[in-house]
């Protein structure tokens, strides 16, 4: 890669084969990887805005022999026109004239002349599967001559550990069974049953009855169509080089998940290489669980600033596992370009509908793709905060006034916020501005927060605050939720203030009492919040 996980930081290096997942936010570069990979293997010339540079193994000495042999064209009617040592070899669906020394050396090392080796051997080896033609992967093909099988459904057919095996698969994730119909002149097509084919070679009554009450694939929806084209082109063809952009279109979360978990699987296999980008955390739950270990890169780009970091599969698995960031849907984070952490679900909605409304302002207010979560209790904040900052991703953390109190876990939330160490004098500050707002016997969280204090204890607060802010740690000054927004005369109790405070908002933007965002109050906080998130020099994120 040109550029790593911090500004400054070394680039990002994968060596791990088998496969590679992009992910992070849109407009991240994601796709435009996937580009840069497709169009320097095809061509061995490095254009990219992300990829600096890409190796190749070489071949040995009997694999070169073995690609040779298929590739030279001895048939071809110009070979009277050959210079000694120069061969056709065929590419595709066309021929080109090679220097037969040439080629064989930077088969056996491609950085002797990577255009040579990219053009002529990894080009024909590259498989890209976007939204279009992963669905034509499925449409009939010709069955040729059986004793050596050209296309994909022909190899299918005549390989019945392969077709076994990918009909389980099928099965498990549709509940119908796929047959190979050669009962329709010299093509092949896919059909689904609702029970095992017969003898699919033959043309016998009970092939023939089969075949039609199964339905053709073309009557099936796209979602059936991709995964069966996707699974059969990487389980039947032999692409060294895969490409996915979104492999999750056209399916439903469980089929995402079952893809994931079969691509992953199906690269560690022999010597493919798979290069996806998604945007969906049920593909990327079932590529870690695979059992396979995956490259995992969150791309991003801010601000003209591009980052590339590689995330844990132990880190990711961990996240699946846990059962309130499941729940709490946490994963999802890598796909944002920010986290809000809130400490309970009606202070998520509030805060997410309100920086919606900043966001409306198209003034560069507010935090653009930013995922707000609930951590159900104050508590529980630094099992979501640690893990996602242990990726790499910006979150917030906001929380009530009271999480100063000794008695929460303080620690912990620093801890989640990668506050450096030792924490002893932040710790002190702490323990003085809360011995500050309970001096006067009131609740600092009912009671008004810091307008509970006065002179020096209100700058000693106010002061600790701003240190926290620059870690994302957000502590509600004015004590808790209920208190933003005061000139809305609503019933502040928990129980109804969610529903109050949006009522009082109101939700059609072209009527007079509709509330918009002003230069004070919760506008501003969430102002300083997405500031924090869209800083490049943002502190509080491991490197």
């Amino acid at each position: 890669m040109r550029f790593g996980a911090s500004q400054g930081a070394e680039p990002l290096v994968l060596n791990e084969p088998g496969i590679t997942i992009f992910v992070g936010p849109n407009n991240s570069g994601k796709s435009m990887i996937l580009s840069e990979i497709a169009e320097f293997s095809k061509s061995g010339i490095p254009r990219g805005s992300i990829l600096a540079d890409l190796k190749f193994n070489g071949q040995s000495t009997e694999e070169i022999e073995t690609i040779l042999k298929e590739l030279i064209d001895h048939t071809h009617t110009l070979t009277n026109q050959k210079s000694p040592g120069w061969e056709y070899i065929s590419i595709g669906n066309h021929r080109r004239l090679v220097d037969i020394s040439a080629f064989r050396q930077a088969l056996h090392d491609p950085d002797v002349d990577i255009n040579c080796f990219a053009q002529n051997y990894a080009a024909d080896r590259v498989l890209i599967l976007n939204g279009e033609n992963r669905i034509r992967l499925i449409t009939a093909q010709d069955r040729g001559d059986l004793k050596n099988p050209q296309s994909d459904f022909a190899k299918l057919l005549t390989d019945d550990a392969c077709r076994q095996s990918l009909r389980d698969v099928l099965f498990e994730a549709f509940g119908l069974y796929l047959g190979l119909d050669i009962s329709e002149g010299a093509l092949i097509k896919l059909r689904y049953g609702n029970t095992p084919p017969p003898n699919e070679r033959s043309v016998e009554k009970a092939t023939l009855e089969w075949m039609a009450k199964a339905r053709t694939i073309d009557e099936t929806s796209d979602g059936i169509k991709a995964f069966t084209g996707m699974l059969l082109a990487l389980r039947v063809g032999d692409p060294k080089i895969v490409i996915i952009d979104e492999p999750e279109a056209f399916l439903h979360p469980a089929l995402a998940y079952n893809l994931g978990r079969e691509l992953a699987q199906a690269a560690s296999k022999g010597d493919k290489q798979v290069f996806v980008s998604t945007h969906s955390s049920q593909f990327l739950m079932g590529a870690i669980q695979s059992g396979v270990n995956a490259n995992v890169v969150r791309l991003t780009y801010q601000q003209g600033s591009a980052t590339a970091r590689m995330l844990s599969n132990d880190d990711i698995r961990a996240m699946m596992q846990e059962p309130l960031l499941r729940s709490a849907n946490a994963l999802s984070g890598v796909f944002y370009e920010g986290v809000v952490v809130a400490e309970a679900d009606s202070d998520r909605a509030f805060y997410q509908e309100l920086n919606e409304r900043l966001l409306e302002t198209g003034s560069g207010r507010g935090a653009p793709n930013t995922l707000f979560l609930n951590a159900n209790g104050k508590d529980s904040v630094n099992k979501i905060v640690g893990p996602l900052r242990a990726l790499g991703i910006p979150v917030a953390i906001i929380v009530d006034i009271d999480a100063l109190n000794p008695k929460t876990n303080f620690s912990v939330l620093l801890d989640a916020t990668y506050y450096p160490k030792p924490h002893d004098s932040i710790r002190s500050q702490r323990k003085v501005v809360w011995d500050d707002l309970t001096s006067a016997g009131k609740d600092p969280k009912s009671g008004g927060g810091i307008l509970l204090l006065e002179n020096v204890a209100r700058e000693r607060a106010e002061n600790l605050f701003e240190t926290l802010d620059k870690y994302g740690f957000f502590v509600l000054q004015n004590g808790e939720v209920e208190h933003w927004l005061p000139k809305l005369k609503i019933n502040r109790t928990k129980k109804r203030w969610l529903r109050n405070i949006f009522e009082a908002l109101g939700s059609d933007p072209k009527d007079e009492n509709y509330v918009l965002p002003s230069n004070d109050d919760v506008w501003v906080f969430l102002d300083k919040v997405a500031s924090w998130i869209k800083d490049k020099s943002r502190r509080g994120i491991p490197l």
